[in-house]
């Protein structure tokens, strides 16, 4: 289990290092190339593109992860499960996008169907889920891998041949498209077949009535990220959203940093909550949210540090206004890691009512927040209102919450992590050697 563990974080520290890496680099010379308009338009399409795959997923990704996890003499039947509801769900979804759109005209047709397919093949997910679920996670992010690196070369392809916001939209779809394909081929060799025939009606009714308590929060987590772009075009044009797209672009990168951490540790921390090992879990939770205090720091830092001299380098003059979006939005990364981190404990613990609740009290305060500020300071205005509604809902919230006082006070503890780690790096490792060590102990 141990070999399992080392090889998946590797693989998926890997994924996600190309990911910044190259995303950082791409990313630059796309927004170079269309200017702050028309890569506007595309910032916009990926946010609301975010907010309607939140109801295409319904919450149940983490569950899948947990409930595989527990019960692997029933994946068949869970994966199955899920992956007709997903199905069902991505058409759904993109039938209300393309009513918005008409509604709004705020994407061009081509850019729409892009922005839609990844949806419609949301279902096709599970079977990389599925790997993830059986501490095979490194199946999971080697697809990953070459899904994006893919679509990462056709996306040069378009910008040096045929720089349109169309072409460079459906690049983004292809990442799905082979990730997904990759990931059916591993379920046919190992004898799932391509198309997952389980069906429980049990099961889906149980997900359904848990993961719509997880999909509103994860609607509240993802307004919160996406809700500010829209707003901004809407309010301020599409210019203005290109803006704070650049700024939020790189700002987000680092924000992949998170499932990564989610995906490896809340299968073993369900665990400990199934054996009744309460202490323990307490404890992984708390070392959960020293090392997310650790990377959100660590990232701020590097943000601020070299974002604006990249914005400079390589976005060009034009997008001189994203230099101070991005040095207040950057601080964000620090509240949100945490935010994230609570949300996989809650779910752990089978209290996603928690998360929804919290979730959308934040919301509430950003939208209020961007009303309030974007007229009068545009994108600027935006990453404030993002800074401080990250905060109240990533820390702030959780002292609302009696029974989980414990957990409040370990973030607070958390914001020296970085400093005791810094201070005292062999005691730390030792420490997570041994929680490691005792969670995988349980999936023997």
């Amino acid at each position: 289990m141990a070999g399992k563990f080392i090889r998946s974080f590797q693989w998926l520290i890997g994924y996600q290092m190309v990911r910044l890496l190259v995303g950082f680099f791409l990313g630059t010379w796309v927004a170079r190339e269309l200017g702050p308009e028309n890569f506007g338009v595309l910032a916009t399409a990926a946010a609301a593109g975010s907010i309607a795959y939140c109801f295409v997923e319904l919450g149940m990704r983490q569950l899948v992860l947990r409930e595989i996890g527990r019960r692997r003499h029933s994946g068949a039947v869970v994966a199955g499960t899920v992956f007709k509801l997903w199905l069902v769900a991505g058409l759904v979804a993109s039938a209300l996008l393309a009513c918005w759109n008409v509604w709004s005209q705020a994407l061009p047709w081509g850019v729409f169907v892009a922005t839609a397919v990844p949806m419609l093949l949301t279902a096709i997910s599970i079977h990389n889920n599925w790997e993830e679920a059986e501490d095979r996670a490194f199946v999971a992010a080697r697809n990953n891998m070459a899904g994006y690196l893919s679509a990462a070369a056709m996306r040069v392809v378009c910008v040096i041949w045929l720089p349109t916001m169309v072409a460079i939209a459906w690049t983004f779809a292809l990442e799905t498209i082979i990730a997904g394909a990759l990931g059916m081929w591993i379920s046919h060799m190992r004898g799932r077949g391509y198309w997952l025939r389980g069906w429980d009606q049990r099961i889906a009714k149980a997900v359904l009535s848990r993961g719509a308590l997880l999909v509103i929060g994860q609607a509240g987590t993802l307004l919160l990220l996406r809700a500010d772009t829209v707003m901004i075009e809407h309010m301020r044009g599409r210019h203005e959203a290109g803006i704070y797209g650049a700024a939020v672009r790189l700002s987000e990168l680092v924000y992949l940093l998170s499932p990564m951490i989610v995906t490896i540790l809340l299968p073993r921390l369900s665990l400990l909550l199934k054996t009744k090992d309460v202490p323990h879990f307490r404890e992984m939770a708390g070392r959960g949210s020293d090392l997310m205090a650790v990377v959100g720091g660590a990232s701020a830092l590097g943000l601020m540090l070299t974002g604006p001299f990249a914005i400079r380098f390589l976005f060009g003059t034009p997008y001189e206004a994203s230099v101070p979006v991005l040095l207040v939005h950057c601080l964000g990364a620090v509240p949100y890691f945490q935010m994230e981190w609570r949300y996989a404990v809650m779910v752990a613990a089978d209290r996603p009512q928690i998360t929804a609740w919290l979730s959308w009290m934040a919301v509430i305060l950003n939208i209020s927040l961007n009303l309030l500020w974007i007229p009068h300071y545009g994108a600027l205005g935006a990453a404030w209102a993002t800074l401080i509604s990250y905060s109240v809902c990533g820390m702030a919230a959780t002292w609302l919450i009696a029974d989980l006082r414990w957990f409040a006070i370990r973030q607070l503890r958390a914001i020296l992590a970085p400093f005791d780690m810094i201070y005292r790096p062999r005691k730390h490792l030792a420490l997570w050697q041994q929680m490691l060590a005792r969670s995988s102990a349980f999936t023997v």
